[in-house]
């Protein structure tokens, strides 16, 4: 008996192994009269000890067969988690003060539905769904994402009173899903430290390219350098063709994005804030840029690779392995 109780206690404390699947059973369960159960419990005990004073036959057929009730309540109260699999997977990564989402995936392999279940963090923002026989129901958690780096997924309880809401079953989920938290952009960012070839610390504007012909186009190509003219001569109406201007010669905008020259009076937070805000102004601009933080240098490039693999390396800077 003791050593069932301390397992029970253990589990409470870590419920869950770390791991993306869990099916429940009977060492992750718990079970317990609720509110409603215990008022129940006492109209019991009421009914009891007035047949007993009043001599009162139906009042004892009465008590007993509200006690049967009760006891078959514990029974389909269990069942209704008993067997239920859960399994989770990767959220795309957000930025500090957004909403992380975590996915869960509830699976009944029983013959039997399972109904008026709600999981969540906890529990005012816990969602109720109902899961029919041999399926599966897909659901999102959301959470705040304070902090940059990789946020854990909160413990997740389910739980569920099905079906006379008298005891409330419950278990508790702690899984190793991670979402990767960016710095959160600043909102008001300084110009870009745009730089010119060869000319270090001068801005560089653009020149008059030479029009040299047309080419396919290519992931984050502007709406002004798209060929309409060829692109309606082209293309039909089954066969839509993207085209876009090529040109040549002329001066290409880039800047350096150096974590060491931002102003001393910026503590690190701020400073990866601000250098996360110039790299969405950069892309969104098309501008060429290099990152320097620390003692990593990602060289001069621009494009949803090169953003990602800077966005990566500002989460995770200077954080403890």
């Amino acid at each position: 008996m003791w050593k069932w109780v301390k397992r029970k206690i253990l589990l409470w404390q870590n419920p869950a192994a770390v791991t993306h699947e869990l099916i429940l059973n009977r060492h992750r369960i718990y079970i317990i009269p609720n509110k409603t159960g215990l008022v129940y419990v006492l109209i019991l005990v009421t009914i009891f000890i007035t047949s007993i004073n009043y001599n009162l036959n139906l009042g004892y057929a009465l008590n007993f067969l509200l006690i049967s009730c009760g006891w078959l309540g514990i029974n389909f109260t269990y069942r209704n988690l008993s067997g239920l699999g859960l399994t989770a997977t990767a959220s795309p990564a957000v930025y500090a003060g957004e909403l992380a989402h975590f996915s869960v995936q509830l699976n009944n392999s029983a013959k039997f539905a399972r109904y008026a279940l709600h999981i969540g963090f906890d529990k005012p923002a816990m969602q109720t769904v109902d899961v029919p026989q041999f399926s599966t129901h897909s659901l999102t958690l959301a959470t705040e994402a304070a902090w940059r780096g990789w946020m854990s997924c909160p413990r997740i309880r389910i739980q569920t009173s099905f079906p006379f809401g008298l005891l409330t079953a419950w278990s508790y989920w702690k899984t190793s899903m991670q979402v990767l938290v960016y710095p959160r952009p600043e909102s008001n960012p300084p110009a870009l430290p745009y730089i010119a070839a060869g000319n270090s610390g001068t801005e560089l504007t653009l020149g008059s390219d030479e029009f040299s012909g047309v080419r396919n186009y290519q992931t984050g190509d502007s709406l002004r350098q798209l060929a309409w003219r060829q692109m309606a001569r082209l293309s039909s109406q089954d066969n839509q063709i993207l085209l876009s201007k090529h040109f040549e010669g002329g001066q290409q905008k880039m800047c350096v994005l150096d974590f060491a020259a931002l102003p001393t009076n910026l503590n690190l937070e701020q400073k990866l804030s601000r250098l996360c805000a110039w790299l969405l102004a950069a892309e969104k601009e098309q501008v060429r840029y290099t990152l320097r933080l620390g003692n990593v240098n990602y060289a001069q490039n621009c494009g949803a690779d090169h953003l990602q693999a800077c966005l990566v390396a500002l989460a995770l800077f200077a954080q403890e392995s």
